[in-house]
């Protein structure tokens, strides 16, 4: 049995499923083996099983028997190396390209591992309903085991990264409740290789799709959601239909906050987690799940023996796979002209960082060449010059290594700069000796009768820190500047750099509300950083 997967360089789900199904075969007395172009840490734990393992299918001398295919490209070299073995093409996401199907003759059935990837196969692929078959992520209950029973009240969670978007929130909500918060994954550079044996030690989980049904399995309260964003707490009563969407896109709907989070963590149900646990381990397990595959796998082989692919129709289904796979500008191929795009868009940012650096650093030279003392109005200010311990924002115009950073604002115009977008960060670095403990930001928030107020988070050094509402002040101009101004974390300066990163919640743009032509998504201007001691 030849199992195909696009990489074993890290420990994303199909390598972890990879690894999985090799090792259920093997238990099982069959003989898989594994062909992935780029091998790593799982190649070699697959290796140290005796099962073998390649990244050159030409050095496959057998026959096989069985060709299961986890992405597009490598089922199609596994089924032109092997044009006489039948093929199963198993599709684990719904969005990746390299999760498409492969169109080959060889191919007998395609396999999807939620209802969400079956709709994909079947309405964007043209797949017959009939020759799609969906099967269930399953866990190895054998290796996750139940932990000690929940308390009453969570005290440790574990949040899996295998993005970002989700942390803040996951972290802010934590912090909330009195909820000790350590998090895992390759976005934050922390792969654990076996989570097995950490899982049971935490008592709520914040994960999707496999990770999600692993934690499930050992017993863990699960609130399931990622970057993309958030399902919820995970109950009894959802746990069918969530399982059938693999606990993934279909059900991420509700948007990520500090506060939807909060919520659910308030959902928290130790029996029912346990009931959960039950179920999982009773109808998810990978010995069910390894039964209904060899009998796919049976299917097939039988398939293929009495009626086998024409090799006319295989080479030209292989022909059309590489064209279809040719890369190219065009709507086959977007990738191209997106990544272009992208390279110009990455292009037009530096070129405008490097811009306000500079305009930055002539506004410092200027104010110290003047020697003006701190303007007392905001509006009146650009981006401020360091002075002494106080006031850091750009740097002294005799500093080789200016450290103003801006990062999702728009440019820079002589009373300081807007945010453009959902995020906005700057980066500066602390020059002086003590260690300050306040900071204290001058913003114009884009306020119109048609946007009557700026919702924004902050956060230094990936910290979140406060929520605010910005509406207008009484008596005063719509676009007078208003003070944020919140402690320091006690080891925001110890590296003497900080990050202040404000996150809009509902950017409009002046065409939007109706004010003028202008296209950026404004949320607030920023015109003054003050630190204090």
């Amino acid at each position: 049995m030849l199992i195909a997967n696009i990489y074993l360089t890290g420990r994303s789900g199909t390598e972890i499923v990879t690894r999985e199904v090799a090792f259920a075969l093997l238990r099982a007395g069959h003989r898989p083996i594994v062909y992935a172009p780029g091998l790593g840490p799982i190649a070699e734990e697959i290796q140290a099983r005796g099962i073998p393992v390649t990244d050159d299918i030409s050095t496959i001398a057998a026959d096989i028997d069985i060709i299961h295919g986890n992405h597009t490209q490598v089922t199609a070299i596994a089924t032109a190396r092997f044009p006489n073995a039948p093929a199963l093409y198993f599709a684990h996401d719904f969005v990746a390209w390299h999760s498409a199907p492969p169109l080959l003759a060889n191919v007998c059935r395609y396999v999807a591992v939620d209802d969400t990837v079956a709709e994909r196969l079947q309405f964007e692929a043209g797949i017959p309903a009939d020759r799609i078959v969906t099967l269930l992520n399953a866990v190895d209950t054998d290796r996750f085991v139940p932990g000690p029973p929940l308390p009453e009240r969570p005290r440790r969670a574990l949040a899996f990264a295998k993005n970002t978007q989700h942390l803040h929130a996951v972290r802010a909500a934590c912090a909330e409740r009195g909820i000790e918060l350590d998090a895992i994954g390759a976005s934050i550079g922390s792969i654990v290789s076996e989570p097995e044996t950490l899982l049971p030690q935490y008592d709520l989980v914040f994960a999707s799709a496999l990770s999600a049904l692993e934690a499930m399995a050992c017993g863990r309260a699960v609130i399931v959601c990622d970057g993309r964003g958030l399902a919820g707490m995970a109950r009894s009563e959802t746990w069918d239909g969530w399982r059938r969407r693999n606990f993934g896109l279909r059900v991420l709907q509700q948007r990520l906050s500090p506060e939807a989070i909060a919520a659910e963590i308030d959902r928290y149900d130790a029996v029912d987690a346990a009931e959960i646990s039950k179920r999982t381990r009773q109808e998810a397990s990978m010995s069910k799940w390894l039964n209904a595959c060899l009998s796919l796998y049976g299917e097939a082989i039988s398939q293929n023996r009495a009626a086998p692919a024409d090799k006319d129709e295989l080479n030209l289904s292989l022909a059309r796979h590489m064209q279809t796979w040719l890369p190219k500008p065009g709507p086959i191929w977007p990738w191209m002209t997106e990544r272009e795009d992208l390279l110009g868009q990455l292009a037009r940012v530096q070129a405008e960082l490097e811009l306000a650096e500079l305009e930055l650093a002539e506004l410092a030279q200027a104010k110290l060449e003047q020697a003006e003392p701190e303007p007392t109005e905001p509006e009146q200010a650009g981006l401020e010059p360091v002075e002494a311990n106080k006031v850091v924002s750009c740097a002294q115009a005799d500093d080789p290594e200016r450290f103003v950073r801006l990062t999702g604002f728009s440019a820079v115009e002589h009373w300081g700069v807007w945010t453009d977008g959902d995020l906005a960060t700057v980066e500066f670095k602390i020059s002086s000796a003590a260690a300050p403990t306040s900071l204290r930001l001058g913003l114009v928030p884009f306020l119109h009768e048609n946007h009557p107020e700026v919702v924004a988070e902050l956060f230094i050094n990936g910290m979140w820190i406060e929520r605010r509402v910005f509406g207008p002040t009484a008596g005063a101009p719509l676009f007078r500047p208003q003070d944020w101004q919140v402690a320091l974390p006690s080891e925001a300066a110890l590296n003497r750099r900080l990050t202040v990163g404000l996150r809009i919640e509902n950017p409009a743009s002046p065409l939007q509300v109706g004010l003028s032509g202008d296209r950026r998504r404004l949320g607030l201007g920023l015109c003054l950083i003050e630190l204090g001691q």
